[in-house]
C-alpha cells in the first residue's frame, strides 16, 4: 500500500495459485474470473462507498427534495392535463373551476416542488427551508380545500398532515 498525501492510496495485490488436484486444475479458470471480478469490480465499489462522506441527513434532504420535485411536476401535469384527479378526490372542483385564489394556490403548490428540489441541492438549512415550504404549502392547500369544500373521498388535511409528519 502506497499513500499519496491527500490523493488517497494505491493498493497492489498479487496472487499465485498452483492447483494440487485435478479438480483444482478444472477450477482455475473459474477462480481466475472470480478473482478478477473481486479485484476489478467489487473492491473498487466498496472503496468508493466507504469514501462517501455525505451525511445521512443530507442524503435524506436530497431524496425528499427529489421526491417533492417530481411530485410538483406530477401535480402540475394532473392539474393541466389530467382532469385534476387529486383535487377532485380531495373534494375540490377541477383546477379550471377553482376561484382565482384557489388556482394561484394550486400553481404555487406545483412550483414549490421543483423549488424544493433545487434548494435540496444546497444542503443544510437551505434544503430544510425548501422541504418545510413544500410541506407548509401542501398542508395549507389541504386545509383550504377542507374548509371550502369539505372532505371528498379522502380528508385532504389529515392526509397532508400524516404525510408531512412522516417526512
Amino acid at each position: 500500500v502506497n499513500r499519496n498525501n491527500n490523493e488517497g492510496s494505491n493498493l497492489s495485490l498479487e496472487m499465485e495459485y498452483e492447483p494440487q488436484s485435478p479438480l483444482a486444475v478444472l477450477a482455475t479458470p473459474i477462480l481466475t474470473v472470480d478473482n478478477a471480478l473481486a479485484l476489478k469490480v467489487l473492491l473498487p465499489s466498496v472503496l468508493l462507498e466507504s469514501s462517501d462522506t455525505t451525511a445521512p441527513l443530507d442524503k435524506f434532504r436530497s431524496l425528499m427534495g427529489s421526491l417533492y420535485g417530481v411530485a410538483g411536476l406530477a401535480h402540475a401535469y394532473d392539474l393541466l392535463f389530467g382532469g385534476s384527479q387529486l383535487l377532485v378526490a380531495a373534494g375540490a372542483p377541477p383546477f379550471e373551476s377553482l376561484p382565482l385564489q384557489g388556482q394561484a394556490l394550486a400553481i404555487l403548490w406545483c412550483l414549490v416542488g421543483p423549488l424544493s428540489f433545487i434548494k435540496s441541492r444546497f444542503g443544510g438549512n437551505i434544503a430544510d427551508l425548501g422541504l418545510i415550504l413544500y410541506g407548509g404549502v401542501e398542508i395549507g392547500g389541504a386545509f383550504a380545500i377542507r374548509s371550502g369544500y369539505g372532505a371528498g373521498e379522502l380528508d385532504p388535511f389529515v392526509n397532508a398532515i400524516v404525510v408531512q409528519g412522516i417526512v
